[in-house]
């Protein structure tokens, strides 16, 4: 039998994804665990019939290719003098203890300031108002898993966490407009339409597909290291996102970079 922690694959899935098992349900009949992406954003149910254990190969895999997605984003670091540049701030809310550490060495390695702070994606918005008080970000980034069951793009009841992510930027929006702080919120398969609707200025997922551990992290470190007085360029920001726009989408942003005097 499987158990909390364990890494596992879908049977039915071509691509083997890893999971990692969160939560187990116990009833008469069978059990259902509940599984989060390795690597992506997503949570999703299984039973045991639908999963097996991940091989030690398949993990070195996975951990490889993460590694040089990695590589790949520390190499576009900015060449700038620390000391002749204020890059902007990161507020990092993510619901994933494990990914929010990953992401918060991310953006040290790339010399932008982020405070890391892990909600569930369900309490975010109970919080919130209160770290944006404490930290008065530039950049606010709302982050966790979602899933979308594929019954319909436009109810929200067929996403697990797009309606709380959605309240959370909502919140956001209550204090601070869209020129003032820059929202990038979602996971895997997010409303994308309903998060921009609500007032981020970028979001999960155009194409309701995965999106990877870093891609919300890839997009506030190009807006903190882009300067206040330029629009974000979007496309330097997509050929970092492994699914490019199907994963990551948004609208015109200026940065946040300051130049000292």
């Amino acid at each position: 039998m499987f158990q909390i922690e364990d890494l596992v694959i879908l049977h039915n899935d071509e691509k083997k994804h890893i999971y990692r098992i969160t939560r187990i349900e116990k009833n008469a009949l069978n059990h259902c665990y509940f599984l989060v992406g390795y690597s992506y954003r997503d949570i999703i149910k299984a039973l045991p019939s639908d999963i097996r254990l991940a091989t030690s190969e398949e993990i070195q895999k996975e951990d490889l290719k993460n590694e040089k997605k990695l590589e790949r984003i520390k190499k576009s670091k900015s060449t700038r003098n620390k000391r002749t540049v204020l890059f902007g701030r990161i507020l990092h809310i993510d619901g994933d203890t494990k990914f929010l550490e990953s992401c918060l060495k991310l953006y040290k390695e790339m010399n932008v300031f982020a405070q890391g702070v892990h909600l569930t994606e369900r309490n975010a918005k109970d919080k919130i108002v209160q770290y944006i008080t404490e930290v008065t970000p530039d950049i606010i980034v709302v982050t966790g898993h979602d899933s979308y069951n594929q019954q319909g793009k436009a109810d929200l009841k067929n996403y697990e966490n797009s309606q709380n992510f959605i309240d959370t930027v909502r919140l956001i929006r209550r204090h601070y407009g869209m020129d003032e702080v820059v929202v990038i919120a979602g996971a895997c398969a997010s409303h994308f339409e309903a998060l921009i609707a609500s007032g981020a200025n970028f979001a999960s997922s155009p194409g309701r597909i995965s999106t990877h551990t870093y891609d919300p992290a890839i997009v506030a470190i190009k807006v903190a290291t882009t300067g206040f007085n330029r629009i974000v360029d979007f496309e330097g920001i997509v050929k970092y996102i492994e699914n490019g726009r199907d994963a990551m989408g948004g609208v015109e942003t200026y940065g946040k970079m300051r130049l000292f005097l």
